[in-house]
């Protein structure tokens, strides 16, 4: 697995609770990384530019959770990223939608649309899935917005059974209202393997 703006790394232990084992690399800008040892991982990170990043070997999996919008030149990035893959892997991205500006406001780069990352990742190979939908939606601009970004208080630490059980009835409430969804998953699947 490389994981691309990997922050403190918390991904790999998400991996290993559901079930996964194997080699996890990280790549950030900034060291934050938790080095601690992760049971049926062998962990790695690199403090390095994800542009200049040039792997010693393929991946079955590339991912990036709210790091795209931070490159300045994504669109490069990507083109690139398919080299990094074993045939058959497969890239997943979590990226903001344009629903997710009022949200989070500032942070970030950059929004997407569906028609921009069709432009970034083709249409042949990627698949894009809208989350959430205008019951999150309103529950981050309450939690999110008005209370940690602009007064600086975080109600999703100091409420957080109040948030998670919020959290689940409105992600409940999207089925229905799946309009306005904050965030993109993008899927996008090498070739393959070739038969030899």
């Amino acid at each position: 697995v490389l994981d691309i703006g990997c922050g403190a790394g918390g991904l790999v232990r998400l991996l290993a609770e559901l079930g996964y084992r194997g080699s996890y690399v990280g790549i950030d800008i900034q060291d934050g990384f938790d080095r601690s040892e992760q049971p049926g991982f062998e962990k790695s990170f690199l403090a390095i530019d994800a542009h200049q990043y040039r792997p010693d070997d393929k991946f079955d999996l590339v991912i990036s959770v709210s790091a795209l919008e931070h490159i300045p030149d994504d669109a490069r990035l990507i083109q690139r990223l398919g080299e990094f893959l074993r045939p058959g892997g497969l890239q997943l991205h979590f990226v903001p939608s344009e629903w997710a500006l009022p949200v989070y406001l500032w942070h970030g780069y950059r929004q997407y649309t569906v028609t921009s990352l069709a432009e970034r990742f083709g249409t042949r190979q990627a698949a894009v899935f809208s989350l959430g939908g205008a019951a999150s939606f309103f529950l981050h601009l309450l939690f999110i917005t008005v209370w940690e970004i602009l007064l600086r208080v975080s109600l999703r630490k100091r409420l957080s059974g109040l948030y998670t059980r919020l959290l689940d009835a409105c992600l409940a409430i999207d089925r229905y209202l799946p309009i306005s969804g904050t965030f993109y998953a993008v899927v996008w699947r090498a070739g393959p393997p070739s038969s030899v």
